[in-house]
């Protein structure tokens, strides 16, 4: 009867040791995730500051450089105002040396006052020259071009399939961040396509194929969270051991191959995932 009692005694622990060693291991990798995240917001609040920044500069460039075209256009003001008063000068010489050539010739201090306007008008030449270098701009059309920047939309709206089968495109060739953004597109036109958690996945794999394996771990999270019945989940928990291994995590690797093996056995990822936990233990 004791040796009964004992055995019992050994069977009850073994099984809360169970239990504890389950609820341990969804902590570790719920610790794990959280501190991720942290890291994600901390870098889009940073990445936000930058951008927030940039528009700032962005928008005292821009200011700046309406008042140097204002300058400029004073200046050809100036200009043209200097060069119409030397033409006036030249003519009224002409008309003195022809009129009174007899009484001694031209008049110096006239012929003083055309060579300061003629060296003012060239120094003012000069200042727009600088200012017209400054801003790139070879005549006062050129400074309309910035105002093309935007680029009209297109009419034509292109469909789901048009949008997953672009971006898959784009995945295809190597081209990840071409890809993730035209999967992002699909899932802000159509969030309800039967497409969506396929487009999640993939996005999560771009940044895996980048080697961001922090940023595809939280992104195969939300084929996990968003779309529990689609049959990406599979792949993206299997994904998620393999980004955890990448970064030299094996307990949580380990855990995540083993829910693979535990969730959704009988499956190519089940396989996969029975094959890594060999390698890795």
């Amino acid at each position: 009867m004791r040796t009964l009692g004992v055995l019992f005694t050994a069977a009850a622990l073994a099984a809360t040791l169970a239990g504890c060693a389950t609820r341990r291991d969804v902590v570790t990798i719920d610790t794990r995730l959280s501190e991720i995240e942290m890291r994600e917001s901390e870098e889009r609040r940073r990445r936000e500051e930058f951008a927030k920044a940039r528009e700032a500069n962005e928008a005292a460039i821009r200011q700046m450089a309406a008042s140097l075209r204002a300058q400029m256009d004073e200046l050809r003001d100036e200009l043209r105002v200097l060069r119409g008063r030397v033409e006036e000068i030249e003519y009224a010489q002409k008309q003195a040396r022809g009129g009174g050539a007899e009484a001694g010739g031209g008049s110096p201090p006239r012929e003083d006052r055309l060579q300061r306007l003629e060296e003012s008008a060239q120094q003012l030449a000069q200042r727009v020259g600088r200012l017209e270098e400054h801003l790139k701009l070879d005549s006062p059309a050129a400074a309309a071009k910035p105002e093309s920047r935007i680029r009209p939309e297109s009419a034509a709206v292109p469909t789901e399939q048009e949008l997953y089968s672009r971006a898959k495109q784009f995945f295809d060739q190597g081209n990840m961040p071409q890809a993730r953004r035209s999967f992002e597109e699909l899932l802000q036109r159509y969030p309800r396509s039967d497409n969506a958690d396929n487009a999640q996945f993939w996005i999560a794999e771009t940044f895996f194929r980048e080697k961001a394996y922090e940023k595809a771990i939280l992104e195969y999270q939300k084929v996990i969270e968003k779309y529990p019945k689609g049959n990406k989940v599979p792949a993206a928990l299997l994904k998620q051991g393999h980004a955890f291994l990448a970064l030299g995590d094996k307990v949580n690797s380990r855990l995540l191959f083993e829910e693979v093996i535990r969730k959704h056995p009988n499956t190519a990822e089940a396989r996969t995932a029975a094959e890594k936990l060999k390698e890795i233990r």
